[in-house]
């Protein structure tokens, strides 16, 4: 079990670093446009399709060349990746997450392989972090819109979860081709 300690805080970390990058945010914002910024069903109704925008200066005072890769655009994700199933109520969503947390975790100390620990861990931690806001809201904070200046603009608004798991995915894939051959079930 000692050798699991490790993965054990990278989860926790995880979780503490989308969990802290939501809860400033949504202060802020509440701090902004008072406390119905917590309430997904009146953001959403208020309003537009993009969400509620903030400059770098108004969030942190200044620029540091950020706004040419990323905004702070911050909206409500019903659904799961690109807003998704959002048709979805929120307590299925809720628990199939949690189940596949279970079934994540139970995987990462029976059965993984050394090198998909870390990997799993990202990808459990973030998705504890997502859990937390469905359980919480019914809808997870989602704040982060990547572009290239005005060239290019990602189709998805996503926050630090988010950024974990898709990372834990790519290393877990990276991972599998190039160790494929070490891990014989």
């Amino acid at each position: 079990m000692k050798r699991f300690f490790k993965y054990i805080a990278i989860i926790l970390c995880v979780f503490a670093l989308d969990f802290l990058s939501k809860t400033y945010l949504l202060k802020f914002f509440a701090n902004k446009w008072g406390d119905s910024v917590y309430d997904p069903n009146i953001i959403c109704a208020k309003c537009n399709i993009n969400g509620i925008f903030v400059s770098w200066r108004d969030l942190i005072g200044g620029d540091y060349g950020l706004s040419n890769l990323f905004n702070i655009q911050f909206i409500w994700n019903r659904g799961v990746s690109f807003s998704a199933f959002n048709f979805v109520m929120p307590i299925i969503l809720s628990v199939l997450t949690a189940l596949i947390i279970a079934w994540l975790l139970y995987y990462m100390f029976k059965k993984s392989c050394n090198y998909e620990r870390l990997p799993l861990a990202f990808i459990i931690g973030g998705a504890l972090g997502n859990l937390v806001d469905r359980l919480r809201f019914g809808a997870v904070a989602d704040f982060i819109q990547w572009h290239i200046g005005g060239l290019w603009t990602f189709p998805a608004i996503f926050n630090v979860g988010d950024v974990f798991i898709t990372f834990g995915v790519c290393l877990y894939l990276i991972n599998m081709f190039i160790n494929r051959h070490k891990c014989a079930a």
